[in-house]
């Protein structure tokens, strides 16, 4: 497991686009940044054919043909980018966005930017970020959308994330981030913050909270299986995160396969979602906690609530095609090259490998799979 910290979440709809962020500290307010920090030059990839150049306000470059771009700032604009959190900054964010499909094709369903940092900088709270851009999916709890316009897009872009450590592809919590591009949408989920007697748990919409799960789920819950019944309403369960479950530690779960389209509404299991939680204990072997309200649901339930996914998991997409763009003030030296490069491949390797850590096919029970680059 690569995270030991406690993270909690922020999840908003703004008047355009829905934001999600996996934080570790206080969210903070992004800021404008003037259009007077961006870089001078217009420049253009050295591989690409006179004919096809397009004229860019960043320099674009990449190492060879990993499939992975940096994105050159200036000093004073990246550091506005990182201090001022403009990530968050609509008009900011769209700005280099735009650029970005100056220089790019628009064939991504999502495009990451990484920054060019050995962990979570000052003035950034959060790990990950997604924004969603587009939806055309029903039966996840969502509704449809299309804002992919205001990012330069004509419609192919699902969603875009900003990654805080240039290692954070691997480490995570990028396969976290990625679910938020289909969860949770539908279920009205609940968690607590911090253990006691006498608390009241609330909504944690965008997360699974204290809910069951075939296995503990990228965002958060418990092991279903671990479940053991008490008395007056208290229950006992394996350690879980309500957030999350440690980076790209774990794989999804059978029901966060089902939202992505990755698996049949017939191979979920029952769960039990509970909420109304008045005390939690815990140890490093168990939690204990109380609910006075405990919901299971099982197949016809899921789609009671939700309604029939469209497309069904014969239909829906299985690969997807991500553009990794790592946002930097210097070029990038061969060992931070090497590092995005590994990372990249890494995340994209259809098949298993020796690593802890899971990879987007791994996750996906080998039913996804991820192209990076162009």
């Amino acid at each position: 497991m690569k995270y030991i910290n406690f993270f909690f979440s922020v999840l908003y709809l703004s008047s355009t686009i829905l934001v999600i962020s996996c934080s570790s500290d206080e969210d903070t307010d992004g800021l404008m940044v003037s259009s007077d920090d961006t870089t001078e030059d217009d420049t253009t990839d050295d591989n690409s054919s006179t004919d096809d150049q397009i004229i860019t306000d960043h320099e674009f470059q990449t190492n060879s043909n990993s499939g992975v771009y940096s994105l050159l700032m200036s000093t004073t604009e990246y550091a506005d980018w990182i201090g001022n959190d403009a990530f968050r900054e609509g008009a900011v964010r769209n700005l280099i966005f735009e650029d970005i499909y100056k220089k790019f094709p628009d064939e991504y369903d999502f495009i990451f930017l990484v920054l060019n940092e050995p962990s979570i900088p000052e003035g950034i709270g959060y790990y990950g970020m997604l924004i969603g851009v587009s939806n055309a999916i029903e039966g996840t709890g969502q509704s449809n959308y299309n804002y992919s316009n205001d990012f330069g897009s004509e419609g192919k872009l699902k969603a875009v994330m900003q990654l805080t450590g240039l290692s954070y592809l691997q480490s995570g919590p990028s396969l976290h981030e990625l679910m938020h591009n289909w969860g949770n949408f539908g279920f009205e989920t609940h968690s607590v913050d911090q253990p006691g007697d006498n608390i009241t748990s609330y909504p944690y919409w965008g997360h699974w909270g204290f809910t069951g799960g075939s296995t503990k789920g990228q965002l958060g819950g418990f092991e279903q299986g671990t479940l053991v019944e008490l008395e007056d309403s208290s229950y006992s369960v394996a350690p879980f995160g309500p957030f999350a479950n440690g980076g790209n530690g774990v794989p999804y779960n059978e029901l966060e396969l089902y939202l992505m389209g990755m698996a049949p509404l017939s191979s979920v299991s029952p769960f039990d979602l509970f909420s109304d939680i008045t005390a939690w204990s815990g140890t490093e072997t168990a939690y204990e906690f109380t609910a006075n309200s405990r919901t299971t649901y099982d197949n016809a339930a899921i789609e009671n609530l939700l309604g029939t996914r469209l497309p069904s998991f014969e239909d829906s997409q299985k690969e997807f095609k991500l553009l990794v763009i790592v946002l930097t003030d210097e070029t990038l030296t061969t060992e931070e090259w090497n590092t995005i490069d590994a990372t990249a491949e890494w995340f994209s390797y259809p098949g298993a490998d020796d690593y802890s850590s899971y990879n987007f096919w791994e996750a996906t029970n080998g039913i996804g799979s991820i192209v990076i680059g162009e």
